[in-house]
Order: C-alpha cells, then sequence, then structure tokens
C-alpha cells in the first residue's frame, strides 16, 4: 500500500466541507425537479443535429465532464426545507451533519478572533455583522436537517470540537481551540484493486458540483485561516523546544522540526497567494485587516482589534500577526544590501530595545552577510533561505515573518538552558571526533576488506568538516575577512550566531550524526564484522553457554533495529544446523545449495576441508536503521568496499519532501497494522491521505525522537569491538586446532568470516579432526558480554541528554512581553535610527 499524503490546511478543510454539503443539497433538490431559478433545464436545442464542431464541440465534451454551480447562500436554508418536507427521516447521513457543524465553528472561530473590542466600535460591528449573518444561515440549515439525520442520537458535535447547539441554534458552550481537528472524518478516496477479471464498466454518467457563492467574507476568513494555521504550528514548535528545555527530546529532534516548520509555513503561504495574490507582501494583510476591523478612534494600545484564542493560550492581534518582526525585518534587514547593527550609537540615542529584539538586530546582520556568501543554501537552514528569497524578491512574505518570528520564540522558550544547546553541540562534537580517530587508527591494522584503503579520505573530510563548523567560530571568521579593521565594531561574542541559533546547532548537529552514522552502516556492512558477531552470539546463546539469561544488549538492538528476518534470514536460528544454514544464506551462499532432500538430509556433502563459497556481492549488509535515514539516501549498486554506498535523495535537501515522505511510512505502518490485525485491506491500492499540518507535524517529530538513539549508537566502535572478537576466537582455533584451521587457509583479517564458518559447521556435525574450538569461542563472547556488552546502547541513550523516559508532559502557555504589543514606531526615540542609519556595509 502507498501512502500519499499532503497538507490539507483548514481552509482547504472548510471548502471541501461546504462544497459535500451544498453538493449533497443541491443534488436531492435536482432529484426533486424544484428550485428552477437555481437549476435551469438542460439545453437541448443541440440535440440531433449530429456531429457538432469546433467550439460548440468543445463545449459539449466539457459539459460532459461535469459543471461546478454557484448556490447563493440565501438558497441554503430554502433548499433544506423542500427536502425535509418530501423525503423520509433517515433520507440526511451524518457525515453531513456532522460537517455542517464543523462548517459553522471554524466561521464562529473567526467571528470571535475579531468580536474583542465590543459592540461599541461600529468598524468592528459592520464586519461581524457579515459572519454573523452568514452563520445564522448555516444554523438555521441545521437546525431544519439535525432532525432527518440517520444518526439523531450520536450527532452532539464535531469530533474534536467543543460547540454545541440547541434546536434554535443557541449557542451553548464554544471552544475553538481544537479546530486543528475539525474535518477529520471527511472521506478519502481509496481506488480498488481492480485486475483484468473484475474491471468496472466504462460510464459515461456525469457529476456536478456545487459550491456557495462567493462573499465578501470569504477573504477575511481566509486570512484567518491561514495565520490560525501558522499560529497552531508556531505554537507547536515552540511546545518541542520546551519539551527539549524540560529535557524530554534531543535538541537535533527540535531543531529539525522547527526547520520542517519553516517548510510548511511557506507552503501554505504560497497557497493562501495562489488564491489571493494581492497579499504578497505581510504588511498588506495587516493594512486589510486593519481597515476591515481596527477602530481608529481608539488611542493606541488600549484595546486590540482582535484575540486568538489556542489550545491553553490567549495572544493579541499583534502577537497574532507578529508585527513587531515584521517591523523589524522591514525597518532593518530590508533597508541595506547587508545591514549591520550598531550596538554603541542605538543605546546611546536612548533607544530602548530588549534583550531579544537586540539579538534579533545582531543575528540579521549576521544572517544577512551569510546568505550574500552563499544564496541561502546555508546547510538547508530554512530560516536562511527565507531571508535570502525576502531580499531578492524585496517582498517580505508571510511565512519569512513566521520564520523569523520562531527565531524570536526559541530563545524565549529556552531562557536560561540557551547555552545548553551549545554546550551539548560540542559533546557531541568531541565524541564525534573521537570515533572518526579511532576509527582511522584502527583501520591501520584493519586487512578485513579494502574498505580503509578508498573510504580514509572520507572519513577525513567529515573529520575536518565537523570542526571546521563545530570547533572553530566559522561566522567570526567570516566577518573578520568580510569587514576587515572594522570588525572589531561586531565582535559580540564567540560563536554568537550559534548560541543564538539553537535550530543552526541543531541541524548541523543532525548533519554530522547522519554523515558518521552512514559510515558507520557502510564500514559495518562492508566488513561483516557485526553480522557475523551477532550470529556467533546467537550460536552461543542458543547452545547454552551464555548462562543465567546474558544478553549483548548493543546486539540485541541492532537485531531490533536491524529486523531479525533481516540479519537471520528468516526467524533467529536455535539449532546448530541452523545457524550454519542460515549464516552462509547471509554470507550470500545460494539457497540451492543448502536445500535438503526429501528425507530431511542436506543435499551439500560438504569435504574435511571444503569451504562453501562465500560471496561479497551477495552477502548481507546492514540494512538502514532509521526511517529518517533510509529517505535520504538510495542504495547505489556495485559500490566498492569504502566507497558510498548510497546517493542522497531528493528528501535530504527539501525538509517537506522529507515531511511528507517520512509521515506517508509511519501512516502506511499503522494502516496496514490495522488491516492485519482484521485480516482485511488492500495492500496494492494507493491511498491519497488528506493531512492537516499539525498532525503532519507531530508524526514527523515523534518519530524523530523515536530513532534518537540510533543516530548516536557508535557503529564504528561496535565494528571495532566485533573484528577483535572475531580475531581472538580464530587466533585460538589456529593455534589449538591446527590440523582443521591450517593459519594459511584460516588466519588473517580476510578469513574472520571463513573461520566462523568452518567452526558452526564442525559443531553442526561435519567431520573434524579436533575439537571445533566453539566451546572457547563461547567463553569469548561472555567476557565480552559481561565486560562491555551494552556500553555503546548505553552511550547512545546518554547522547540524548534526555532525562528519565521522556514521558513528562510539558505545556507551552505562550507567554511573550509586554513590548511585542509595543511598535518599535510607537516608542520613544526611535526615529533616532533612522538618523543613525543602522549601518550598511556595502
Amino acid at each position: 500500500m502507498a501512502i500519499d499524503p499532503f497538507l490539507f490546511d483548514t481552509y482547504k478543510q472548510y471548502k471541501a466541507g461546504t462544497e459535500k454539503v451544498t453538493t449533497w443539497l443541491a443534488s436531492k433538490a435536482r432529484e426533486m425537479n424544484t428550485f428552477e431559478d437555481l437549476f435551469p433545464s438542460e439545453d437541448t436545442s443541440a440535440k440531433g443535429k449530429g456531429r457538432l464542431k469546433g467550439k460548440a464541440r468543445a463545449a459539449q465534451m466539457a459539459a460532459e465532464k461535469g459543471r461546478t454551480h454557484e448556490i447563493p447562500l440565501a438558497a441554503i436554508p430554502r433548499i433544506a426545507k423542500a427536502i425535509s418536507t418530501s423525503i423520509t427521516v433517515q433520507a440526511v447521513p451524518g457525515t453531513i451533519i456532522r460537517t455542517l457543524e464543523e462548517v459553522i465553528a471554524a466561521r464562529r472561530a473567526c467571528n470571535e478572533c475579531f468580536e474583542q473590542q465590543g459592540p461599541s466600535d461600529v468598524s468592528v460591528q459592520a464586519s461581524n455583522q457579515k459572519h454573523q449573518h452568514f452563520i445564522g444561515i448555516l444554523r438555521e440549515t441545521l437546525r431544519i436537517l439535525k432532525p432527518l439525520s440517520k444518526e439523531p442520537g450520536q450527532i452532539n458535535g464535531a469530533k474534536g470540537n467543543n460547540m454545541k447547539e440547541d434546536m434554535s441554534g443557541t449557542k451553548e458552550d464554544v471552544d475553538v481551540a481544537g479546530l486543528g481537528t475539525l474535518f477529520e472524518h471527511l472521506e478519502v478516496d481509496e481506488p480498488p484493486e481492480w485486475t483484468s477479471n473484475n474491471l468496472p464498466p466504462k460510464s459515461t454518467k456525469t457529476f456536478d458540483t456545487y459550491e456557495l457563492e462567493p462573499t465578501d467574507e470569504d477573504l477575511s476568513f481566509a486570512i484567518f485561516c491561514l495565520f490560525k494555521d501558522l499560529t497552531d504550528i508556531r505554537h507547536y514548535v515552540r511546545q518541542t523546544w520546551a519539551e527539549y528545555r524540560e529535557r524530554q527530546i534531543a535538541f537535533t529532534t527540535a531543531a529539525v522540526t522547527m526547520n520542517t516548520a519553516i517548510s510548511i509555513f511557506r507552503r501554505l503561504n504560497e497557497e493562501f497567494l495562489s488564491n489571493f495574490p494581492r497579499f504578497g507582501d505581510h504588511s498588506e494583510i495587516i493594512k486589510y485587516l486593519y481597515n476591515g476591523y481596527y477602530d481608529p478612534s481608539h488611542e493606541k494600545h488600549d484595546q486590540d482589534f482582535a484575540t486568538y484564542t489556542g489550545s491553553n493560550f490567549k495572544i493579541t492581534s499583534k502577537v497574532f500577526f507578529c508585527e513587531l518582526t515584521y517591523q523589524m525585518v522591514a525597518g532593518f534587514f530590508m533597508k541595506g544590501r547587508i545591514p549591520f547593527y550598531q550596538q554603541e550609537q542605538v543605546r546611546a540615542a536612548g533607544i530602548r530595545l530588549t534583550d531579544d529584539e537586540e539579538a534579533l538586530f545582531k543575528c540579521l546582520s549576521l544572517f544577512g552577510l551569510v546568505i550574500s556568501q552563499c544564496e541561502g543554501n546555508f546547510y538547508n537552514d530554512q530560516l536562511f533561505q527565507a531571508l535570502n528569497i525576502a531580499k531578492k524578491e524585496s517582498t517580505i512574505y508571510t511565512w519569512v515573518v513566521f520564520a523569523v518570528q520562531l527565531f524570536v520564540d526559541t530563545r524565549r522558550v529556552l531562557g536560561k538552558e540557551l547555552s545548553r544547546c551549545f554546550d551539548e553541540t560540542q559533546e557531541m562534537r568531541k565524541w564525534m571526533v573521537a570515533t572518526l580517530e579511532q576509527c582511522l587508527f584502527f583501520g591501520q591494522s584493519n586487512k578485513v576488506n579494502e574498505f580503509y584503503k578508498i573510504g580514509t579520505p572520507r572519513l577525513q573530510v567529515i573529520k575536518k568538516e565537523i570542526n571546521e563548523l563545530l570547533e572553530k567560530d566559522f561566522m567570526q571568521k567570516l566577518v573578520d575577512e568580510y569587514l576587515g579593521v572594522r570588525s572589531a565594531l561586531y565582535r559580540w561574542g564567540s560563536f554568537y550566531l550559534l548560541r543564538n541559533h539553537p535550530m543552526l546547532l541543531g541541524l548541523l548537529t543532525q548533519l554530522f550524526l547522519t554523515r558518521v552514522h552512514e559510515v558507520g552502516i557502510a564500514l559495518g556492512g562492508d566488513q561483516g564484522a557485526i553480522i557475523t558477531s551477532v550470529h556467533l552470539y546467537n550460536a552461543s546463546q542458543q547452545s547454552g553457554q551464555l548462562s543465567g539469561g546474558l544478553e549483548w544488549t548493543d546486539f540485541e538492538k541492532i537485531i531490533e533495529w536491524q529486523n531479525p528476518s533481516w540479519i537471520f534470514v528468516g526467524d533467529r536460528p536455535k539449532l546448530p544446523g541452523d545457524c550454519l544454514v542460515h549464516y552462509n544464506l547471509v554470507m550470500g551462499i545460494s539457497a540451492t545449495i543448502l536445500s535438503r532432500d526429501r528425507h530431511g538430509k542436506s543435499t551439500l556433502r560438504p569435504r574435511k576441508k571444503t569451504k562453501l563459497p562465500i560471496s561479497q556481492k551477495k552477502n548481507r549488509k546492514l540494512r538502514h536503521m532509521s526511517t529518517y535515514f533510509d529517505l535520504m539516501y538510495a542504495i547505489k549498486e556495485f559500490a566498492k568496499p569504502g566507497s558510498p554506498r548510497w546517493v542522497l535523495k531528493r528528501a535530504a535537501g527539501e525538509p517537506l519532501a522529507m515531511l511528507e515522505m517520512l509521515v506517508g511510512k509511519c501512516l502506511e505502518s499503522n494502516i496496514e497494522k490495522a488491516a492485519s490485525s482484521s485480516n482485511c485491506g488492500n495492500k496494492g491500492s494507493s491511498i491519497r491521505l488528506k493531512v492537516h499540518p499539525l498532525r503532519m507535524i507531530s508524526i514527523f517529530k515523534d518519530r524523530l525522537t523515536s530513532e534518537e538513539e540510533i543516530f548516536r549508537f557508535d557503529l564504528l566502535a561496535l565494528n571495532q569491538r566485533c573484528v577483535e572478537l572475531l580475531r581472538k576466537s580464530q587466533a585460538f582455533c589456529v593455534e589449538k586446532s591446527p590440523m582443521d584451521y591450517p593459519e594459511n587457509e584460516y588466519g588473517g583479517d580476510r578469513q574472520l568470516h571463513n573461520c566462523f564458518s568452518h567452526m558452526i559447521a564442525g559443531v553442526s556435525g561435519v567431520p573434524r579432526s579436533q575439537p571445533t574450538r566453539f566451546t572457547e569461542a563461547c567463553l569469548i563472547v561472555k567476557e565480552v558480554v559481561e565486560a562491555e556488552g551494552s556500553i555503546e546502547y548505553e552511550k547512545a541513550k546518554t547522547r540524548r541528554f534526555v532525562q528519565a523516559d521522556g514521558g513528562k508532559i510539558v505545556m507551552d502557555k505562550f507567554e511573550t512581553p509586554y513590548e511585542d504589543n509595543v511598535l518599535l514606531s510607537d516608542r520613544d526615540h526611535f526615529k533616532a535610527v533612522g538618523e543613525l542609519e543602522l549601518g550598511d556595509i556595502q
């Protein structure tokens, strides 16, 4: 089953809901052959005149595909009344009632947002009365249809919404905080599985669609839906950083989630602009709303013309629309090619700025310098991309404003814990550099295959890049190179940008974690030492040599992440003969060689010194253990040991593509589990799921959180431990049983796998002149398990810097300082900023 999710925002859900209700009403009305003023009869003048040509034929073909009709809002109750008098009580589907209730709830949420100034404001009254008229008509329609519902006892309100109305349309209780889950019950089209013997009949029947006639209030409602979705995601990102602050998730998860959220901002804004292109710049939306809702008779800051209520917070219009952030970007960042903040001059002029505002001005200066050098393509950081687009197109889009606002929010949410991101990054840097150095050192004596001969330069490049970006202050270096002697004026502290931009820190750390993990998978897979050691450990465990239920935790996690069916080619083997067969299948031996005759005996008759033909090209290698990693890379066929085994895919460079693909994988897994448990499903079909952006980002973050340990698990160190384990076992065999393990055949790193295969064959019953030394190998395994059996997994958990199990419930109250409601243009002395020329570095 293929899952293809796409963002289905609140406005799309609303439009789909209204179209669903309107189409149902209109279809029923047409079946009754009434309302000729709304549904004129078809023109039959062209019928019987033979084949049409030209425009007439094109018009006929378009008509046959179905038409879209606009129904006046005032006609909806009239249609509902006609239906109620001509059909049975069971005629109205429950989904129609639920959808209608949710449409009302959505429109009422918009009305309440702009209803804060009270009845004294004539401008607000005029605008809200139009929304209330719309809501009143829909309520009347609901009052008529609800008694006719198929599910009258179950329709008490929309799922995820606490809005309830009595039959007269009186509001009993309204809670618009849950609007993010509205319209969840809308049907998802899943195509049936057609076979050559079961093809659908060709149909010429067409279906017309019906939608409400556009009104002036649709625009303000669309704006509300856009800002509602942006703000809900903004709050979710704030809460994600709050979870990191409380040590519930790793900072890399919070950073990648925030970066992906910015991509969602962009998609939502672009879809809004496709319908309303005149609102390109964020200021155009603010002007439109002020002209329609703001009462100019009010003194500044006395009242707010709108208030948005979320799940557990309430914010003013200036916070809702990020007005202060827009003004800072427009008044500073957009004024020059590379503006630089003049700290001393601003302070001397008596201009009052908060620490957050001053930090934003400084970082905007550094952002401008970076994008001038790389055109916004800076390690996939979407904030750099947003500012680069704003500068390049001379337009501050709404999604750009919200991207910058997330930067400000992050610093506020983290508070005193802001510096912890940098400290944890340095801890991760030290570990990654140390494990790469140890890997390079071990490679001098590791001769298992040619991995190090080809792969050493890659290891060195990764190590160098980690040091250049995380050990050295690359930003200050760039400032020094660009400004020369003037750079002394802009020394705001070491690693100033990284210390104040946790998202970039997290993205860089995640990038290098991914690269180290990639090298670990490649090394462990190409050399095969980890898989061979896993089979040795399993054989020791199944033989009873590891007493007391002793487990190698690191290997158990590898088996879990890789999937037992991949590591063992089927179920985990329990008998010595099965261990031999499964291991050799893993190492590329053809299944036909290991087949059995009708008496159950193996058809393979190996002689005393016969070695099975292990294939280096067909043996199973370690595969991707992370969904996130798997979506970034595609397997490169016929890669030599040490060379990259994968090539980057689109998802590696496009956060939105990664979001949709990863969410699709998660939903596919859930649907398949549900289908298997019910013994039904449509595995060959493709589903186009409509998923709300808030749900998508939530699924995305949860999957990242579940894979944090995988990226911090040191496969390079584990591979070295496995090679050393196999070396000890090999040395014992060659030294103590030279007749069965002659050194020229079974000695050296390249024979480690053959030595184990020869050993397990002897345990399975193949004749041997001397002991197989399997017992001694099991003792070696036992010593390693007791001393270091869980060391890598425990360290991986420690590198998350998470306390307990990460199950603490964290709530962000969306607290913002008072200054967010006071624009810079309204503050004392702000005009002096223009006179000081905040600094335009040419």
